[in-house]
């Protein structure tokens, strides 16, 4: 009996796209709901996330009764990880930072069995072969190990096309992430120059016979790495997905209280021009309207204030989220106003 197969591989020597999402909340229970979304794959991240080997073990012990395929990416392509980490019985790893034809060649040696690799004999102890249950294990298991690197950097694209001349390298995965950091615009991986390396990096990456790899949040850029030959794609990250919901529904929840509000004037024959002077003093830092009578000042915060000016009156109306702290914010428009005093003894009154 064989090492088990490995469909992923197979379907990226076969030019399938595989579309698959990335695990980094370290967690088997929450493996177990992606496993179950659909995706054609799932990576197990040990980079920037909080997995060591016996959580990323549980993962691929729950993705292997799915239809989704594991792939781990180790913190560093260390041969003794790497080693760790085949046993437990991934099949397909992604490793990150290769910047050198040198250092894929070193890859590939890390994941194959002696005499052509480094790779420790010691699968009668491993979950990878079922645990001596599949006797020609060592025989058959590098053709099933599917071995992807990650190109993040200036270095590494200078070096793309020796990495790429690396027999036993499967595929390549481009970071957009770090390589934005890396030509110096961090934190916009949708800078046009970086997209257009990007691109330009999968298209090499295709013409030579290997699979591209990207993960992307943006829908034009995961067309266009398609488009561009790309064959495994991440189009999210759990750790976001549950973020970004649980918020939206704690900002739902939230919004069935009533706002925290109170009522405030001042006497004063200058009011038109304290609310001027208030709505000019925080238009760069909310969404502020005003004319000469009326005024309107609204924080992402949920702190709100409405401005009305007569003849002789100013007239405040403060309101805060159901959470908010609502005298704080009453003080906040009273110090302001206070401070703005066209010589004269201005003074709010809250009436409620």
């Amino acid at each position: 009996m064989p090492a088990p197969h490995n469909a992923f591989k197979a379907a990226l020597k076969a030019g399938s796209p595989q579309l698959g999402c990335w695990l980094g909340l370290a967690d088997p229970y929450c493996a177990e709901i992606s496993a179950g979304a659909g995706y054609d794959w799932l990576l197990i991240d040990a980079e920037h996330a909080p997995n060591d080997l016996r959580s990323i073990t549980a993962q691929l012990q729950v993705l292997a009764a799915s239809d989704s395929h594991a792939i781990v990416r180790p913190p560093i392509g260390e041969t003794w990880m790497i080693k760790q980490l085949l046993d437990a019985g991934a099949q397909s790893l992604l490793i990150p930072m290769v910047e050198s034809g040198a250092q894929a060649r070193e890859l590939v040696r890390a994941v194959t069995y002696p005499p052509e690799g480094v790779r420790g004999v010691g699968s009668a102890l491993a979950r990878a072969s079922q645990f001596s249950a599949i006797p020609d294990y060592l025989q058959t298991a590098d053709d099933e190990i599917c071995l992807l690197v990650q190109v993040e950097n200036r270095a590494g694209l200078a070096a793309l096309d020796d990495i790429l001349a690396v027999d036993g390298v499967d595929g390549v995965f481009i970071g957009p992430s770090d390589l934005a950091a890396d030509l110096g615009f961090i934190g916009n991986a949708g800078a046009p120059e970086v997209e257009t390396a990007v691109l330009e990096a999968l298209k090499k990456i295709v013409a030579a016979g290997k699979a591209a790899g990207i993960l992307t949040l943006d829908s034009a850029m995961q067309k266009a790495s398609l488009a561009a030959g790309a064959t495994f794609v991440a189009t999210h990250i759990d750790v976001l997905l549950f973020a970004n919901a649980i918020r939206r529904d704690a900002k739902s929840a939230l919004a069935l209280l009533p706002d925290q509000t109170a009522r405030g004037a001042a006497k004063t024959e200058a009011a038109s021009r304290y609310l001027q002077q208030l709505c000019k003093h925080w238009a760069h830092k909310g969404e502020v309207e005003f004319n000469e009578t009326k005024g309107s000042i609204v924080f992402a915060s949920g702190q709100k204030a409405l401005l009305t000016a007569t003849a002789d009156h100013l007239q405040v109306n403060a309101s805060t989220g159901p959470r908010g702290d609502l005298e704080q914010w009453k003080q906040v428009i009273a110090d302001h106003l206070t401070r703005f005093a066209f010589r004269e003894e201005f003074d709010l009154q809250w009436l409620e």
